[in-house]
Parts: structure tokens; C-alpha cells; sequence
């Protein structure tokens, strides 16, 4: 009766420990159906099921490029500027000729460079702060505004010379 009992834990650990392993291995079917559902959860609006799924998709994979994309996009529409920088950068690596993530990635970081002015505004008050260097860091921000497509962008703080 021992020996049974050794045979048939034995052969229950097995199958546990098989049942694991092939549960950690992913096959490329399992990666385009991760991305599958991925861009589906994009186009309906849910996001983090999105990112969820490409993570998954990029750890298995780490050279699939239109996950980076698309997690570019995401990390973008989620306002999670450096992650979506990264992201596109990856993408970019991995594939340089695509015009779209350039312009993608040049669009992140004139909306890194808006925050940053936004940030700062408060600080222009300070009585250290030259008039004209003032009225310039207005003038950068209103730029951004303007390439954002922000119409009318008002800041009635620039200091008259």
C-alpha cells in the first residue's frame, strides 16, 4: 500500500507540475490572439484591458512592434507621456521607417513640453524673473497651444515692457 501511495502522489505531482510548465509557455497563436483582443479593447475605449493584454503580448514577445505601437497610443490617450515615449521609441527601434510613430512621438513630447510650461507658470511672478524672458516663456506656451489646436489660448499675465 506504500508503494501505491508514493506511485500515485508521485504521479499527481507530475501532472501539477506539467500542468504548470505548459501553462507558462506561450505560442505565437496565443500572441496574435492577445493582440487580437488588445486592439479590440482599443477601439472600444477600454484601455487598460488593452495595455493589459500587449504587456503580456511584449513579454512573451519583446520584439512584437505593432504592440509598442499600440501601447504608444494607449500610454498617449492616457496621458502617461513618458511610458507612451517609450513605448513608441521600442516600436520605432524595431521598425524606424514608419512616418507615423515620428510624428506620434514628436506629438508626446510638445505635450511634455506644455506641462513643463504649465508647471513653471506660477513661478513667473517671481521678482527675479526678467520681463522679457516672461513674455517669451508666454509666447513658447501659446505656440504649443496653437499646435495642440487649442484655439484662443488666453494667459493675460504678459508683463508690458
Amino acid at each position: 500500500m506504500t508503494n501505491y501511495l508514493r506511485v500515485s502522489v508521485g504521479i499527481i505531482l507530475m501532472l501539477v507540475l506539467t500542468g504548470c510548465n505548459t501553462t507558462q509557455k506561450v505560442n505565437f497563436a496565443n500572441v496574435q490572439h492577445h493582440y487580437a483582443v488588445a486592439k479590440t479593447g482599443y477601439i472600444q475605449g477600454d484601455l487598460h484591458a488593452a495595455e493589459g493584454y500587449l504587456l503580456k503580448v511584449v513579454k512573451a514577445q519583446p520584439n512584437h512592434q505593432e504592440s509598442w505601437c499600440l501601447l504608444g497610443h494607449i500610454y498617449y490617450r492616457l496621458n502617461i507621456y513618458q511610458a507612451a515615449s517609450n513605448a513608441y521609441q521600442t516600436c520605432l527601434s524595431l521598425r524606424p521607417e514608419q512616418s507615423a510613430i515620428w510624428h506620434n512621438l514628436a506629438a508626446v513630447r510638445l505635450r511634455q513640453a506644455t506641462e513643463l510650461l504649465i508647471k513653471g507658470m506660477p513661478y513667473l511672478q517671481s521678482i527675479n524673473v526678467d520681463k522679457k524672458f516672461s513674455n517669451n516663456y508666454q509666447l513658447l506656451l501659446e505656440e504649443l497651444a496653437r499646435l495642440h489646436g487649442v484655439a484662443g489660448l488666453n494667459l493675460e499675465t504678459r508683463v508690458e515692457n
